[in-house]
């Protein structure tokens, strides 16, 4: 089977794609990725475990060599599945598909909005529905949005949540280490984010409920874990604030199980566009409490007063409110983030995901 994405960065679900193509019972099936037009950090985790990867094409999206290479690569491989992630490779991926004979085309969605998408982009889509097999989405709240805005056919939609190995998390004697390598006081009260630093995310409605916090908590710190385009944008932000000393922008960190543990309280504060992110998967392997907006698929990850707390979007006092009841309140934090521990456990593991996609393979590989 085939998996084909536009880049391999490190990203939510460019992890989740690797975490699955190694994870895959290899006595029934036989992995392949390929990309469009890089391959990316995440690449070289896959071909660690074994799974090849291979780069199709190169910067531009009309190359019309990724076509004719995919197809080749489809009947080379005798491929049966082909799954995407991405516009230009879902385009190219349910011709290819199509051409190169292999009967099962999937197509993994991550969007819950428009930000990438055109009224063009969408009457293409339309055109190339008939010739996919299924589309997975990884939360529920996506549905509605595929259904209405994509034109999917509702029956041919399937929700197979995120996961991931609680096992990797909550590392020993990591907090005491990572808050003395950011210059955080032992018993600080901690509020994080940790997201790209794009628009979407939000980060100045953060910062703003920070400084909100700040003013009723002074001993807080904020933490904001990750690399992207705002990222000069908000340490002027920050300093304009006037929280330099209280907040830290670390960039990209690798040791994401050792820096959430520095984390007493974890912040999601999306505008529109989030499905299922592993952010909160980890945070919640972590045994944190989250804190998240009505956007996308976060409803379905924090189970109101149990292991976290919604708030409206675009509304810092709101979130602030939220990040100073939990970090005021240790008891309820850890009793919170115990949830968060026992939901990840039951419901949101790396087999129980990967058994819904084998599951789903097997299934439209005996009907098609």
């Amino acid at each position: 089977m085939l998996f084909l994405l536009p880049r391999l960065p490190v990203g939510g679900a460019e992890r989740q794609i690797a975490a699955l193509v190694t994870a895959l019972d290899r006595d029934r099936f036989r992995p392949l990725v390929a990309c469009q037009h890089a391959l990316g950090p995440v690449a070289e985790e896959i071909e660690r475990s074994g799974v090849p990867v291979l780069l199709l094409s190169g910067a531009s999206r009309f190359d019309l060599r990724f076509l004719f290479r995919t197809v080749s690569l489809i009947r080379d491989e005798r491929v049966r599945i082909v799954l995407t992630h991405g516009f230009s490779t879902g385009v190219v991926g349910r011709l290819a598909a199509w051409i190169g004979g292999a009967p099962v085309r999937i197509l993994a969605e991550h969007s819950t909005g428009e930000r990438d998408m055109s009224p063009v982009r969408h009457r293409v889509n339309r055109v190339l529905n008939p010739f996919a097999t299924a589309w997975i989405a990884v939360a529920r709240g996506q549905v509605e949005y595929l259904i209405r805005t994509k034109r999917i056919p509702p029956e041919r939609i399937r929700v197979i949540p995120n996961g991931i190995d609680p096992a990797a998390y909550r590392p020993a004697g990591a907090r005491e280490r990572v808050r003395a390598e950011l210059g955080i006081p032992a018993e600080a009260p901690v509020a994080g984010i940790l997201a790209v630093l794009r628009p979407e995310k939000d980060h100045e409605s953060f910062l703003m409920a920070a400084r909100l916090v700040l003013d009723e908590l002074p001993e807080a710190r904020f933490l904001l874990v990750g690399d992207g385009p705002l990222a000069a944008d908000l340490e002027r932000e920050v300093a304009v604030l006037d929280m330099a000393a209280r907040v830290k922008l670390t960039g990209r960190r690798t040791d994401v199980p050792e820096i959430l543990t520095a984390f007493d309280v974890s912040v999601l504060c999306s505008t529109d566009v989030e499905t299922f992110p592993l952010a909160f998967l980890e945070s919640m392997a972590t045994g944190l409490p989250l804190i998240g907006t009505r956007v996308g698929g976060l409803p379905e990850m924090i189970d109101e007063e149990r292991n976290g707390i919604l708030v409206p979007t675009r509304d810092p006092t709101a979130l602030a409110d939220a990040m100073l009841r939990l970090l005021r309140d240790r008891d309820l934090a850890a009793r919170l983030g115990s949830e968060s521990r026992r939901r990840l456990e039951e419901e949101f593991t790396l087999p129980r995901m990967v058994r819904a996609y084998e599951n789903l393979f097997r299934e439209l590989l005996d009907t098609h």
